[in-house]
């Protein structure tokens, strides 16, 4: 069983048509103007939404297009002032809530489906995120491998490829053909890619030290062991998610591949050391790529990073792009004692999963969430070839949305995904 991640409310997918009765019914039993500015609407199933007024109003008004009634030259508005206003008629009318303001007459309508799916009282709110589920790495090598074609040229079973993802992290396919750019056959199915350090589309392939060039004997195009980490770190928006096609790959002289549930080594660390987690999640660590003359790269990013309700939502973390930190001098000790005890976790021993990714095989995984290493190889032994490219989270999250919309899951659709 996939462990579910701290504190985290069950959500159950739709399959509802778009624009028809979500899995929770959107009908109306009541509404009620509060005395703290905000509207109290029971729905039919009993449970209770409360809007703002501020925030029904701010509906009225799209800050990128502004208002129906906006002529050219009229003064740029405002949010309103929250104690200026007062709902007069409250009414459900053709499927909305139509308000009509007291305060200088303008109508507001929200449709009651929409209402429902952005409903923010904290319980709601929380039902509505996806659920991520940590996983040990015996759980990840018991799970199915999808197959490559049938996911690119069928939309159900893309979307199963991206539910996967969005609650593991990660996923596993096969039967990939061996072919220059084969990679993008698939990663174009999830967003624009991403210029990463490796290009759009990059190959790590194993060279001898004296022609892999800048990458001779650090980083993917060497031969040595790779510890866990998190790509591009020193970026301030690191690549968001990763594939990994292996077109070639020896059967002998190691290469294996790892990965890592960031997310578990997380939760287990806020258990087990929660002065340490308290750091990681608040401290910016400075990470750095420096390499060579051409390189001078650095950004702060927290280790841990998570939301307003302290749920894990990202890990940044590499040995090789730790930079020359440049905390208050009390923090320094407490930092390096800090990254000590998530590396523990990390190397727990039943974190790991461990795969040679064969001819045709993939990994696709979360670059905010998953690490992933490699074990040491010997490049004489014969060719390790693997094709990767990225593409940026918020990218695969807007077509996630738009395939399910697309195919009528209207719940999934309305999920709050990490970031």
């Amino acid at each position: 069983m996939m462990r579910q991640a701290r504190n985290r409310s069950s959500v159950s997918g739709s399959t509802a048509k778009h624009g028809a009765a979500m899995s929770q019914p959107a009908g109306v039993q009541q509404l009620e103007t509060l005395g703290d500015r905000r509207i109290a609407v029971t729905w039919a199933d009993g449970a209770t939404s409360r809007y703002h007024f501020v925030w029904l109003r701010q509906q009225f008004f799209h800050p990128a297009t502004g208002r129906g009634d906006q002529q050219p030259g009229d003064p740029l508005r405002l949010p309103d002032i929250p104690e200026d206003l007062v709902p007069g008629d409250c009414s459900v009318e053709d499927g909305s809530l139509v308000v009509r303001w007291a305060n200088d007459d303008a109508v507001t309508r929200h449709e009651l489906g929409w209402l429902r799916r952005n409903a923010y009282d904290r319980d709601q709110r929380l039902a509505r995120k996806a659920r991520q589920q940590s996983w040990a790495g015996e759980e990840v090598t018991e799970s199915e491998w999808l197959d490559w074609e049938q996911v690119i040229r069928d939309e159900e079973a893309l979307f199963g490829l991206f539910v996967t993802l969005r609650d593991r992290g990660i996923a596993r396919l096969k039967g990939a053909p061996f072919a220059k750019d084969e990679v993008r056959r698939l990663a174009d199915r999830f967003g624009a890619l991403r210029n990463s350090d490796f290009g759009m589309i990059g190959e790590i392939v194993s060279k001898p030290p004296d022609k892999a060039g800048r990458y001779a004997n650090i980083g993917a195009g060497s031969a040595v062991p790779l510890a866990a980490h998190t790509d591009e770190g020193w970026r301030y928006a690191p690549p968001g998610i990763n594939f990994h096609l292996a077109i070639e790959n020896t059967p002998t002289g190691g290469g294996d591949s790892m990965l890592f549930d960031g997310l578990l080594a997380a939760e287990r660390l806020r258990e087990n050391a929660p002065e340490a987690f308290a750091f990681l999640s608040c401290e910016p660590l400075r990470f750095a790529a420096e390499r060579n003359p051409q390189e001078r790269y650095y950004s702060h990013g927290r280790v841990i990073v998570t939301d307003q309700d302290g749920e894990i939502v990202g890990i940044r973390f590499s040995d090789r792009t730790l930079g020359v930190q440049d905390l208050d001098g009390d923090k320094i000790e407490p930092a390096y004692r800090a990254l000590r005890a998530f590396a523990i976790e990390m190397y727990g021993g039943d974190l790991v999963y461990r795969h040679k990714l064969g001819p045709g095989e993939c990994h696709v995984f979360d670059n905010h969430r998953v690490l992933h290493a490699r074990s040491g190889f010997d490049p004489a032994a014969g060719p390790r070839r693997i094709q990767q490219c990225s593409v940026d989270r918020e990218e695969f999250h807007n077509t996630y949305r738009q395939l399910a919309e697309k195919l009528g899951r209207m719940d999934d659709a309305a999920m709050i995904l990490p970031n």
